[in-house]
């Protein structure tokens, strides 16, 4: 723990304490049941304004960053428990008092409330992580695309007397690439799936000795019409 962490929670504990002994002073003739559940309540709301240097909502590591999503979600909730919490004690200890078995179903109602929240805001981020998961491997396919297109591309630019009409129909085929959008549709799937194996047998074809040129534009014409069926597809 380093040395900001630390000098905050000294801070919180200070906070704390201070609030506990400002209710035991001023609180000598309020029923003792009746303060600590005042006690309770307030140390609850407190440490929900601190809560965030202990343990952080949002983890900048996360490249998901499924908190952030839902952090307004929680934070409405949190803030909505704290002010309803803090005037049902105003109201039912100074304005209209009510029995101390009434107070605690009260406050449990609202703190089942703020349960509700946080469990509202959890569910809110794992969908956006599931949603994050499902794009970055939509993307990861057409990269994979790309990537097997560039492999045959290199083994080219590594050989001689390779006809100029291959070489435009592979530059071609990468500048389609270019404007492929991810899909998450599974007739897309395979497809994609498909030009990468069309495309590895084409790269393969480059190690025939001699080059089998019939074959090899066979093999490109194979991918470039998997690709025009693959951009005729898109998500669901």
């Amino acid at each position: 723990m380093n040395t900001k962490k630390i000098f905050s929670l000294l801070l919180v504990i200070f906070g704390e304490a201070l609030l506990i002994l400002c209710f035991l002073h001023f609180g000598r003739n309020v029923q003792t049941e009746i303060l600590t559940l005042t006690i309770v309540v307030s140390t609850i709301t407190y440490s929900l304004l601190f809560i965030d240097i202990f343990v952080p909502w949002v983890n900048f590591k996360d490249k998901s960053q499924k908190t952030i999503g839902s952090i307004g979600l929680r934070w409405f909730f949190t803030f909505f428990y704290m002010l309803l919490a803090i005037g049902a004690m105003i109201v039912f200890n100074s304005v209209k008092p009510i029995h101390f078995t009434s107070q605690i179903i009260i406050q449990g109602i609202l703190f089942f409330f703020l349960l509700i929240g946080f469990f509202l805001a959890f569910s809110s981020s794992d969908k956006i992580q599931e949603v994050y998961v499902e794009e970055k491997l939509n993307r990861d396919r057409i990269d994979e695309m790309k990537k097997a297109t560039k492999e045959v591309q290199l083994k080219i630019d590594q050989m001689k007397n390779i006809p100029m009409d291959i070489i435009n129909k592979l530059k071609d085929l990468q500048e389609n690439l270019r404007f492929l959008s991810p899909s998450n549709n599974r007739n897309a799937n395979e497809l994609e799936a498909k030009f990468v194996e069309e495309m590895r047998v084409l790269n393969g074809c480059f190690f025939d000795i001699p080059l089998d040129l019939e074959k090899i534009n066979d093999k490109i014409q194979n991918c470039n019409r998997t690709l025009i069926e693959r951009k005729q597809v898109f998500s669901n």
